[in-house]
């Protein structure tokens, strides 16, 4: 264990050393990390420091630069002309637009207020835990957890005032022809909706025609609870519901690594810039709890060889099937677990029933919604794709775009950027110096990032659309920070990164226009 100072006296004035003996051990205390540093006298009267670079200084200085770099090579392909869409930066699908006008000061010192009120309250519960302890309690454990949720809910919509106050949590939600909510009451019932889906397809709003009819029904869901169908409660919904992935990610992500990784995945995931930026401005973050509970419910039922599980994450998984057709590629995760783990005859048999229990629970949602509702869901699959495929031309005819094999390159590039910098080095950092116990599992991670980019249809549209990848990396980041502290026996490491990405958050927000 590293000592709690050091204080190396060289050539310095005998009458100094009492202030160093005082000053060093309140820096210790105030920040709880240790302070190496050389104190040499040049000159009479002439008195400097040098301080050792910390595993938090170095980590930020690479973040630093791979940020810098990232941003010029965009740069320097903008300049040369190459645009992905309506002239924005390629790879990204937001339009380069800064907000730093007199009117947005006050509510980017409502972001930076909030980040940093949560902020010194997540350093405070992380040091009344003593965080590298092993004698956690379930009360600190659900007090910290509950905390992220709470700063999930208030950070995203604080950060969307940027641009245009209040008004912004709500302003997509205010389009009604691209939005599902301007679907809502068609078919006059739920049931109505799915039922008449493929006859009212071509009056549905631009989202809802490449979308089976579950995000609709959502939205239809919270307009009850809020007795509204209005833009801004609606909005406010969505932000309730998306923080609530948090508690499967944490779950999943405990059976996977312990508590302490769980809470430090947790803790990346929302300062995340594609969770934060879209979670007050798209209705895809009402995605990410089934699909992280569906993760969650599969890997309970994979290693417990539990049939409750499977029949629940397949049940969830066919809810997801119903909300974007997107989704339903989670399932190549499902497929490369499932072979790796066939390789051990103890989970064999776990993996079988597994398989069984979840198809059937998927067919037979299916089917339920079939008979309550005369659902068709191969003809809107249908539907969806010719509807994707006519967008795809008429944007073609307004400017021409990279052909879709070029994608498969920058879309990744921009899932890199819109996951964070440091949560992309940490993820890439983890593959390249894998541990024996994690090289498989997250090398499966990988690969199912590949296959996702595969599947991934869209040309562009990678910030929000794509947002499903977000715990392939975070988990893996996670666990890359979580042995950079261990080592070094703080919370620097994390403390650091979680600064960086909500500055990236913030800098992102202030300079791409993201309302899509």
């Amino acid at each position: 264990m590293l000592p709690q100072y050091l204080v190396v006296y060289r050539r310095t004035h005998a009458s100094l050393i009492p202030i160093y003996r005082v000053l060093v051990p309140i820096l210790v205390r105030w920040t709880g990390n240790p302070v190496f540093f050389t104190i040499r006298h040049m000159q009479p009267g002439f008195l400097t420091s040098e301080l050792q670079p910390q595993p938090a200084q170095r980590l930020i200085g690479i973040y630093g630069r791979w940020l810098a770099w990232y941003l010029l090579a965009v740069a320097a392909v903008w300049a040369l002309g190459f645009e992905g869409i309506y002239y924005h930066p390629t790879p990204f699908y937001g339009l380069l637009r800064p907000e730093f006008s007199l009117a947005s000061i006050p509510w980017h010192l409502l972001a930076i207020a909030v980040f940093l009120g949560g902020f010194a309250l997540w350093i405070w519960q992380a040091r009344r835990m003593d965080w590298f302890s092993n004698g956690w309690t379930t009360k600190s454990v659900r007090i910290f957890l509950v905390g992220l949720v709470l700063f999930a809910i208030l950070f995203p919509p604080a950060l969307a005032t940027i641009r245009g106050g209040p008004a912004a949590i709500a302003a997509p939600y205010e389009r009604h022809r691209d939005e599902f909510i301007g679907d809502i009451g068609k078919g006059l019932t739920i049931r109505g909706l799915f039922r008449d889906y493929t006859t009212m397809h071509p009056h549905l709003s631009m989202h809802s025609k490449v979308h089976p009819p579950g995000p609709i029904a959502l939205l239809w869901l919270f307009s009850l609870v809020v007795f509204s169908q209005e833009a801004f409660p609606l909005a406010i919904m969505t932000i309730l519901f998306g923080a609530t992935a948090l508690i499967p990610l944490y779950f999943w992500t405990r059976d996977m690594a312990g508590p302490r990784v769980a809470l430090t995945a947790c803790s990346l995931y929302v300062v995340t810039p594609t969770i934060v930026l879209f979670t007050a401005t798209s209705a895809n973050i009402l995605f990410m709890p089934f699909t992280v509970t569906t993760l969650f419910l599969f890997w309970r039922a994979l290693h417990r060889g539990s049939l409750a599980y499977a029949l629940a994450a397949g049940f969830t998984y066919a809810l997801m099937s119903l909300l974007s057709f997107s989704l339903i590629g989670v399932g190549a995760f499902f497929a490369f677990m499932g072979l790796w783990r066939l390789g051990r005859p103890e989970t064999r048999t776990a993996v079988f029933k597994t398989a069984a229990f979840m198809f059937g629970a998927f067919l037979l949602t299916h089917l339920a919604v079939w008979l309550w509702s005369g659902f068709d869901m191969i003809a809107t699959f249908q539907l969806a794709k010719a509807q994707f495929d006519t967008d795809q031309a008429q944007l073609d005819m307004i400017t021409p775009r990279f052909p879709s094999w070029t994608w498969k390159i920058l879309n990744p590039l921009c899932w890199l950027y819109y996951a964070g910098i440091p949560v992309s080095v940490l993820f890439l950092k983890r593959l390249l110096r894998s541990e024996p116990q994690t090289k498989t599992l997250f090398l499966i991670f990988a690969l199912t990032l590949l296959a996702l980019n595969l599947l991934y249809l869209a040309r562009g549209e990678g910030e929000r659309s794509a947002m499903y990848i977000i715990p392939f990396v975070v988990i893996p980041a996670a666990h890359m920070i979580d042995r950079i502290g261990h080592e070094t026996r703080s919370i620097a490491p994390l403390a650091a990164t979680v600064c960086f990405m909500a500055a990236q958050c913030w800098f992102t927000e202030a300079m791409l226009y993201t309302y899509w």
